[in-house]
């Protein structure tokens, strides 16, 4: 476990109560958080509507149960817990049981040093880490550090990168996305193009609209330094779809050179190909780019991405809107089997492709013949129609597990011969596959649909952007949508980047692990370095 150094003091009074504490209230109200707060602090503290302590007691509690500035505000403003851990009520304000969350995120923000933070951080994550490994019945959160048996890298390592070399790994990433984006703004503008990434990185990480956006920057720069969120809106809107693809672009192979030295995308490469949906909750004037998600009749715009999985650095290669014909418009049906072909070429300007999975949404004679086409392996789930029921029944009646049929695939744009795998699951229930590779013995096809499960990196990484990296707007704006999306992907990559690089300056286990920064914490080092020069 991490050492704790000069704040031992701290950590040794709070653990003493870890154990008997019944809320988490009554193991930080009493707890001294001087060794916390440096000289800076102090000084920044006493010009504050509230004293240091049950300020950093309060940021303990978001810290050790991993709480929202939101959840923190209820938190503290439900049973008298602000008072408890040492508020002055006369300080409240009208109405309120608690201070503002705007009081508690500038106490973060602003107020306090990047060494006061990472104590906190420090103190509250071994605090954690301790209560789960003794089962303490406190509501904290889960420790971010993964189980010895799967990669003990974070604990080894989690604090062992200084402030130096976060500052500078977050530097290196984030001009992989920052100045991609060209909206052909003259020279003599008042706020450089940088200005405007910056200002989409806080809505992001934020995951708020302009004014919130706008009113971040103020807080942490001046009034002076952001633009207007209309004039932010009035930049990003010049953007057509081909400026966004082009900006994505380019930050990928800015990022691919970031990485090249330490040879990560060595063969086999593995890529999933996945829709994800935004959804939409107007009812009246759809827009025609709005398609049906389901029969619950819940609607949202959709987005396809290929994104590198298995041993790979988990970072999507490409992008592209998905406009799908509905009752509502005059869409022609959607073409699958274009949208993979695209995602595909656009990848293999990047990186060379050796294996693609997919799920039953793809599904189609076209979808399988383009990636033969493209000379690239498949592997998807089929849905269980007539044919594959019959031979399922068959192999339940005879007791096999495995079995391997040959077929081909005839579709417009060609023909090749495919094999369907026949494979039980872990539930005993059997399962077909279908695959361009030439398989032909129950052990081979085993061991190749195992291989499908790297696909669920996918799944988690739209959750990553869709929960930690998404701007809000309520525009019907398609084209402004796609590019609040795409930025939503660059900083997950920025994320994925961060974790890489900062791995590599102790460890060759670069991409297997969980990330040693959440993408909470990367959100923090963004905001707290976003404005800082070159050096």
């Amino acid at each position: 476990m991490d050492d704790v150094g000069p704040l031992e003091p701290v950590f040794d009074d709070v653990h003493e109560r870890l154990e008997t504490a019944p809320t988490l209230v009554d193991l930080v109200r009493h707890m001294n958080v001087d060794p916390v707060l440096c000289d800076v602090d102090t000084k920044r503290f006493e010009e504050l509507e509230y004293d240091a302590e049950p300020l950093v007691r309060a940021l303990f509690c978001r810290e050790l149960a991993g709480l929202s500035w939101a959840a923190l505000y209820e938190f503290l403003s439900t049973d008298a817990r602000a008072i408890q851990i040492g508020f002055d009520p006369e300080a409240f304000g009208p109405y309120n049981t608690a201070p503002t969350r705007q009081t508690l995120t500038t106490a973060w923000d602003l107020e306090l040093s990047d060494d006061g933070k990472r104590a906190i951080l420090t103190v509250s994550e071994r605090l954690v880490a301790i209560a789960h490994e003794n089962e303490v019945a406190l509501d904290l959160r889960l420790p971010r550090h993964v189980e010895e048996n799967d990669s003990d890298l974070r604990e080894r390592h989690g604090g062992e990168f200084s402030d130096e070399q976060i500052r500078q790994t977050v530097r290196l990433a984030r001009e992989t996305i920052f100045g991609a984006f060209d909206a052909g703004r003259a020279a003599n503008t008042t706020y450089p193009e940088s200005r405007f990434d910056e200002f989409q990185a806080f809505m992001a990480l934020c995951r708020c609209g302009t004014p919130q956006g706008q009113a971040r920057m103020e807080t942490f720069f001046g009034e002076d330094y952001p633009p207007h969120g209309d004039t932010h809106l009035r930049t990003v809107k010049k953007y057509t779809s081909a400026m966004i693809q082009a900006g994505f672009d380019r930050s990928i192979e800015n990022l691919l050179a970031a990485v090249n030295h330490l040879q990560i995308f060595q063969p086999p490469v593995t890529v999933a190909i996945d829709i994800t949906t935004w959804p939409y909750h107007a009812e009246e004037d759809l827009p025609s780019e709005v398609s049906g998600t389901d029969e619950s009749g819940e609607m949202a715009y959709k987005f396809a991405t290929l994104s590198l999985v298995g041993k790979s650095m988990p970072i999507v290669l490409a992008v592209e809107p998905v406009i799908e014909s509905s009752a509502w418009d005059e869409n022609f049906p959607h073409q699958y089997h274009r949208t993979v072909r695209r995602l595909v070429r656009r990848a293999q300007e990047f990186v060379s492709i050796d294996f693609v999975l997919a799920d039953r949404g793809f599904e189609s004679l076209q979808v399988y013949q383009t990636l033969d086409n493209l000379d690239v392996t498949y592997l998807f789930p089929k849905v269980e129609r007539e044919p594959e029921n019959t031979y399922i029944d068959r192999m339940e009646q005879e007791g096999t597990e495995v079995a391997v049929e040959q077929a081909t695939v005839k579709a417009r744009n060609g023909s090749h011969e495919c094999r369907v795998l026949f494979v039980s699951g872990q539930n005993g229930d059997i399962q077909p596959f279908i695959t361009n590779e030439q398989i032909d013995d129950p052990e081979h096809a085993q061991r190749w649909v195992k291989r499908y499960v790297s696909r669920w990196w996918i799944e988690a990484e739209y959750r990553s952007i869709k929960q930690e990296f998404l701007a809000r707007t309520s525009s019907k704006d398609h084209t402004l949508r796609f590019y609040y999306f795409v930025f939503g992907i660059l900083m997950y990559n920025v994320w994925r980047l961060t974790d890489v690089l900062l791995k590599a300056t102790v460890s060759r286990e670069l991409t297997t692990a969980p990330p040693v920064l959440t993408a909470g914490e990367l959100a923090d080092w963004i905001a707290i370095h976003l404005q800082l020069g070159p050096g």
